[in-house]
């Protein structure tokens, strides 16, 4: 019976640590991180209907919206997208036209900031990169040898978009930078969220879609 009994723990055990498993691979990763600025002023007694460039905030926006059930005549909110992996060769040009101000946002968001222009598409040289560093912290020849080693295997592997087969946006930040606009008014909201690589990327975007609707509604 003690034998019986201690093979039911340990049977139990083992289920629960699957389950455990389980759960864990399938919790979603951290989706992003958000800043906002600026704001929209709806005026009292008006519906809101919202025209987004990318459908999945386009989705998001207008069910909460339909959800607030506001009546009166509806006025336009435009929200225009841009989604931008951060990849070696993205300029903030790309990211943000005409936007300084989204560097900074993305600076506090833990990204690495884009050059203002196109640095192109092509890897850094890495050969071109180590002899800088030597000159500028020279090494003994042992240690010489091995870093010039290392550098040589990364030219290898390296590519401006893939590492070992990886897309590009589990390899590098992913910038969200969204801009919504009201007919008529001057004032404009702005959301930027930076998924990290391995956040889920859609999933980002429907938060962006929430901050917009709670910006608008509230």
């Amino acid at each position: 019976m003690t034998v019986m009994k201690g093979a039911i723990r340990r049977a139990l055990a083992a289920a629960l640590t699957a389950t455990a498993i389980t759960m864990a691979s399938a919790a979603p990763c951290v989706a992003a991180e958000m800043k906002t600025l600026g704001w929209l002023s709806i005026p009292p007694g008006h519906a809101v209907m919202a025209i987004c460039t990318d459908p999945t905030v386009q989705n998001v926006l207008s069910g909460d919206l339909n959800a607030s059930k506001r009546r009166g005549s509806p006025v336009l909110v435009t929200v225009t997208v841009t989604t931008r992996v951060l990849s070696p060769g993205v300029s903030l040009q790309e990211v943000s036209p005409g936007d300084p101000s989204v560097a900074g946002m993305l600076k506090d968001l833990g990204a690495e900031v884009p050059a203002v222009g196109n640095a192109g598409d092509s890897s850094p040289d890495l050969y071109a990169l180590e002899a800088r560093r030597q000159v500028l912290t020279p090494d003994d020849p042992a240690t010489q040898q091995f870093r010039s080693y290392q550098a040589f295997n990364q030219s290898i592997n390296a590519g401006p978009e893939t590492y070992n087969n990886l897309p590009a946006n589990k390899i590098y930040d992913t910038a969200i930078i969204a801009r919504a606009t009201l007919s008529g008014s001057p004032n404009e909201l702005q959301v930027v969220a930076v998924a990290h690589p391995g956040d889920d990327v859609e999933t980002a975007k429907k938060l962006v879609a929430e901050a917009i609707a709670n910006a608008i509604l509230h």
